[in-house]
């Protein structure tokens, strides 16, 4: 059987390491990677939120965007909740849609400190976010803010006190029904209830939205009770698709 020597070479390291011995595999093995590879290697960190410390301020959970970049997001969590558990349910999808910033409470719900909730001050609130961008080396511009319940109630204030700032909106569970008037200046949002929580709130809100003419949509998260974050990768992924997909475009800087 003839084959020709452009078939050989075009089995490549496949050939080495099958059709040689040890000392033949171990050296195809050693060969180095592809410098495309090797950068994507360096610059990808680990998919894993990281505690990151804040001067003067708690630490905050980050799970960074593509190339290690600073988040384009922010996570605001319940009253008396932690944001770390949060954050690493939907951890994929985060990184994929820009990364996100876990914001801690900053009043203690008990004496170890370890379940907090938020001050109601917006100003305050904005100051702690920025603070914990500038940390990681980003800032607070156009962002995505993802709020449940206290948090949704903070990120709604924030939008409408910043909406360039904080542009477009995630709300989940929120203990008020979002207000359009508030929110006439955002890019979008997504309204999302839990399947088993009160739902009116939210579908309120979205309808609200939608007759103001602002990008708004409803969506529900099976099995959820309020809290909880269920099958949360593929959730939020939607939710932030639907924002990329149908966000008023960005102002034009003047």
């Amino acid at each position: 059987m003839n084959i020709s020597v452009a078939a050989l070479a075009g089995l490549g390291l496949a050939a080495l390491t099958i059709g040689c011995g040890k000392e033949d595999r171990a050296l195809a093995e050693e060969r180095p990677v592809a410098p495309a590879m090797a950068e994507r290697r360096a610059v990808e960190p680990p998919l894993v939120a990281t505690e990151v410390p804040v001067p003067g301020d708690r630490p905050v959970f980050i799970v960074t965007g593509p190339r290690g970049a600073c988040p384009r997001m922010v996570f605001l969590h319940g009253m008396c909740g932690h944001g770390l558990g949060y954050v690493q349910a939907f951890q994929r999808a985060a990184r994929e849609h820009g990364g996100v910033l876990g914001l801690q409470g900053d009043v203690p719900c008990g004496a170890d400190g370890v379940f907090t909730k938020y001050a109601p001050d917006v100003e305050e609130q904005d100051g702690r976010i920025r603070s914990a961008l500038s940390a990681c080396g980003g800032e607070a511009e156009d962002l995505v803010v993802i709020g449940y319940s206290q948090g949704a109630y903070i990120a709604e204030r924030l939008a409408e006190r910043w909406p360039a700032r904080y542009s477009r909106l995630v709300l989940l569970g929120a203990p008020t029904t979002p207000s359009a008037a508030r929110l006439r200046h955002i890019r979008g949002a997504v309204m999302i209830s839990g399947e088993l929580d009160a739902k009116h709130r939210m579908k309120a809100g979205a309808s609200g939205l939608i007759a103001a003419k602002i990008p708004a949509v409803y969506r529900e998260m099976p099995g959820a009770r309020h809290g909880e974050l269920l099958d949360a990768e593929r959730v939020m992924d939607e939710a932030l698709d639907w924002l990329d997909a149908n966000a008023r475009p960005r102002p034009e800087s003047r």
